[in-house]
Order: C-alpha cells, then sequence, then structure tokens
C-alpha cells in the first residue's frame, strides 16, 4: 500500500499527492549526478531487503539517508558536500519540500 505526502500548492486551488518512494528516487537520480559517487547498490540483494537511500517526511521537512560508493582519488568531504547540496536542491525544486537534514554515509571506495 502507497503512502503519500500531501502538498498544498501555493494557489490554493488543491493539494498535490507525492508517494514516499518518489522522494527515495529524487535523492538517488540527484546523488548519481555527482561526479565520483554513485549510490551503493548490491546486486546479491534479491528481495532488496536493504535500501540504500531513506526519506522520512515529517511536517514537511525530509531527513534524507544515502549510502554511495565514492571512487578513489577524489575528495570525499567535497564530493559529500556536492550530494548534499544536489539532494537539497533536488528536493525544493520538484516538491515544494524544505530538506532538513541530510546523512551521507561513505559505504565503499572503489
Amino acid at each position: 500500500m502507497a503512502e503519500y505526502v500531501y502538498i498544498q500548492n501555493y494557489t490554493r486551488n488543491g493539494a498535490m499527492g507525492i508517494s514516499h518512494v518518489v522522494f527515495d528516487q529524487i535523492a538517488a537520480v540527484a546523488t548519481n549526478l555527482v561526479s565520483g559517487a554513485t549510490v551503493k547498490e548490491n546486486p546479491n540483494d534479491f528481495f532488496r531487503l536493504h535500501k540504500p537511500i531513506t526519506c522520512s517526511i515529517k511536517n514537511g521537512l525530509v531527513d534524507v539517508k544515502i549510502q554511495v560508493n565514492i571512487s578513489s582519488g577524489v575528495n570525499v568531504s567535497e564530493v559529500c558536500l556536492r550530494i548534499q547540496e544536489e539532494v537539497a536542491s533536488a528536493l525544493r525544486m520538484m516538491t515544494e519540500l524544505v530538506p532538513f537534514k541530510i546523512i551521507v554515509e561513505v559505504a565503499n571506495i572503489e
């Protein structure tokens, strides 16, 4: 069963429902746009018991936790900062919600 976040738009003509899965997908696309980083994927997870991106939404504030693989030879702190900026920008632009906290965990160095 899908859970939705309902957002009242600025014109007050109605509400928009966004599935929780969409927030994960927006964060994944924004993370993969940053050079030197990819979202951690485990090819052995047949049933997808572990998700590399977790988003929780409460009172219009979004908490995002992302596990990434970083390429060797890049500055890890700069790449993580760019991931945070990309995800925050994408969520603000696509959903009108203000991100509250974005945590980037380095799972692997490739």
